[in-house]
């Protein structure tokens, strides 16, 4: 038993869930025989899984396939005895994700084998069952990073099913990395300029987890926009007053149309979206639950109340979710619906229940009618594994086009369904989201009621109907929770905001400093070069160069910049991946075109965000004075009006200017 505690101890240290099944396991395990030249194999189902006389031989073919293909990473279907894991690494390719599908041949071989030094390198990751697969794709290999899969004869015989959704999990994680890189190039910019255009409004919205635990044992309902959404959106009328109705924003004009206004709308789109709205009395009934990085415009919509959340994934939010006086960093897995999930788990709901969550097309349609999309029209090409998309959008004159690569779920009732790669995304969060749950022994429930669409294992499928049967029936006085809520929200650290606002401006200068000087040691590298080549001389270039880089990195308090360059940081990776086939010389001076091309965007990014520092600063000490005098006469020597209705700035008095003028009092 040494061997296999040493074994589980090696696989805690990265998959602890994996660790305490074998403990707990408790069922049969395969027997391992002795091989002619040494080792072990063992016979499953009939069937040797390794020779039975020389299995390190039999390894060193199997990776005699596998160097002849590109990879990064190899994914390995089946551990068996670990030769085939033991000769990668020992070939030197030491990135590897095994996954072994049954137990009864881990725990057999872990008793026996002793793998503990192998399992407890830094890039072997061990895993259990297929969701832990797309957790280990999508939290370990890189968008860029080619992704190898090997399975042997004996596993792929034995095990057809797991094999055909160990391939298609790998390839729906892999293309989620790389949509995830080219989301984060196309976005994170914004997200910051949105923050920052944000942080006037932020002291006017309470955080959503006022809410923590205010909702106890209430029925949540989170209406996503998918085509089943027309089967059973009308019952919804019965959940009014009885249940918390949380509707992603593009389901809102469509439940409009069956006559039910949601609770609240949840919105952290980076762009305005004034078509999702009625501008009507319906708007004026609902409350928005918005995202921190949402476009500004958002927050200027006239609904009965808002509410703002903050992502981890952020470098300004985390630094400053406590100040804006939140402690709850929301867990997203990229859609508003996965948000409502986790938001509803922090308000103490139960159930938390899904319907319009389909994660797939429908027959003719991505969305539910009655919202922006007014005609769709679908074509799925299933040789070229594409899809494309048609439709008329409310704010187009012509036609959108979208061509996406075409990815396939398990459906409900057992059959494949064709999905793309952001609705996949959402379905392994999902999975994962539920399976984190019942390991912390949360005992919330969560129903797909979608009745249409992807299975989400891990959560109850059922009916909506069956829903209402079972778990909704007392009244719920959501205005007075919100009220009582509201009242007792924590207030904004304003000092702390300046301070740390200041900081960064603090330390944007020192890294302007920094990179301009490192953009000087380049030029006088680049004229040493061309002059005499790749010399000794150059070191010193390079040491210092070196040196002021160190600097650089350590300067703290500037992190948002680093996800501003994103693009950049991606870029670099990509260039030094095709690095390896220059000559010394070459690769020198390309490396000296990198440095200069990263740090002339480095500049240039300090040197934008200066101002917006400035005025940052300038807007949290006007908010600041509006707090600080709220309800006292008007520091204006004029008077006649209460501080709250002005913004008193620094000893200045009058209202907020406007277009950078001021208005006379």
């Amino acid at each position: 038993m040494e061997i296999f505690r040493k074994n589980c101890e090696a696989i805690k240290s990265k998959n602890k869930e994996l660790a305490a099944r074998l403990v707990s396991y408790d069922g049969p395990s395969v027997v391992l025989e002795p091989a002619r030249s040494g080792g072990f194999t063992f016979k499953f189902k009939g069937v040797y899984f390794h020779s039975r006389y020389d299995p390190w031989k039999e390894a060193l073919l199997q990776y005699g396939e596998i160097k002849e293909k590109k990879s990064d990473w190899v994914m390995l279907f089946g551990l068996g005895c670990g030769y085939l894991l033991k000769t990668l690494i020992g070939e030197g390719k030491e990135k590897v994700i095994v996954f072994e599908p049954s137990m009864e041949i881990l725990t057999g071989v872990l008793k026996t084998v002793d793998l503990s030094e192998t399992l407890s390198m830094e890039h072997v990751v061990l895993v259990g069952d297929l969701i832990q697969v797309a957790e280990a794709v999508r939290g370990y290999p890189e968008g860029h990073d080619d992704i190898l899969s090997y399975k042997t004869v004996s596993y792929s015989a034995n095990f057809p099913r797991e094999l055909g959704e160990f391939t298609n999990r790998i390839f729906n994680a892999h293309l989620t990395n790389q949509v995830g890189i080219k989301t984060d190039i196309e976005s994170r910019t914004m997200w910051i300029d949105n923050y920052f255009d944000n942080v006037r409004h932020l002291p006017d919205h309470p955080p959503l987890d006022t809410l923590k635990d205010r909702l106890k044992g209430v029925p949540l309902v989170v209406v996503g926009a998918g085509p089943s959404l027309k089967k059973n959106a009308h019952l919804l009328k019965e959940f009014k007053g009885k249940a918390v109705i949380i509707a992603a924003i593009t389901a809102y004009k469509p439940l409009l149309q069956y006559g039910v206004v949601p609770d609240f709308v949840i919105a952290s789109e980076k762009v305005d979206l004034p078509e999702y709205f009625t501008y009507g009395e319906e708007d004026k009934l609902t409350r928005l639950i918005l995202a921190e990085i949402s476009h500004t415009n958002m927050f200027s919509r006239e609904v009965k109340d808002k509410f703002v959340f903050f992502n981890p994934y952020m470098y300004l939010s985390s630094k400053h979710a406590k100040l804006w006086g939140s402690s709850y960093m929301l867990s997203s897995g990229g859609s508003v619906t996965t948000a409502a999930l986790d938001a509803g788990v922090m308000f103490g709901c139960d159930p938390v229940v899904f319907i319009g969550q389909d994660l797939c097309f429908g027959e003719n349609e991505t969305h539910a009618p009655g919202g922006v999309y007014v005609a769709q029209d679908i074509k799925i090409d299933r040789e070229k594994g594409t899809v494309t998309v048609e439709e008329d959008y409310v704010t187009l004159k012509e036609k959108a086009r979208s061509c996406f690569n075409l990815q396939w779920l398990k459906g409900l009732n057992g059959k494949p369904v064709p999905s793309k790669f952001d609705w996949v995304t959402f379905h392994q969060w999902f999975e994962s989201y539920v399976g984190i749950l019942k390991q912390k022994g949360n005992p919330v429930k969560v129903i797909n009621a979608t009745e249409g669409g992807a299975y989400i294992e891990g959560m109850e499928h059922t009916t909506l109907q069956d829903v209402l049967k079972r778990h909704v029936h007392e009244e719920v006085d959501l205005d007075g929770v919100i009220r009582e809520a509201v009242g007792d929200r924590r207030p904004v650290d304003y000092d702390g905001l300046i301070g740390s606002f200041e900081e960064m401006k603090r330390v944007l200068k020192k890294m302007s400093a920094l990179a301009a000087a490192v953009l000087k040691e380049v030029r006088s590298a680049k004229r040493l070069f061309r002059k005499n080549g790749l010399t000794p001389e150059l070191k010193k270039n390079a040491d210092r160069i070196k040196a002021l880089e160190e600097s650089l990195f350590d300067a703290g308090g500037g992190s948002f910049i680093w996800e501003s360059l994103v693009e950049s940081t991606y870029n670099l990776k990509s260039g030094l991946r095709e690095d390896s086939d220059l000559s010394d010389s070459k690769r020198f001076e390309k490396a000296l075109d990198d440095i200069n091309a990263s740090y002339t965007e480095i500049t240039a990014v300090c040197r934008k965000f200066m101002p917006v520092l400035d005025r940052t600063i300038k807007t949290i000490k006007r908010r600041r004075a509006v707090s600080a005098n709220r309800g006292r006469e008007c520091c204006s020597p004029e008077g006649g009006h209460r501080c709250e209705d002005c913004a008193c700035r620094d000893g200045s008095y009058g209202p907020e200017p406007v277009r950078g003028k001021r208005r006379a009092v």
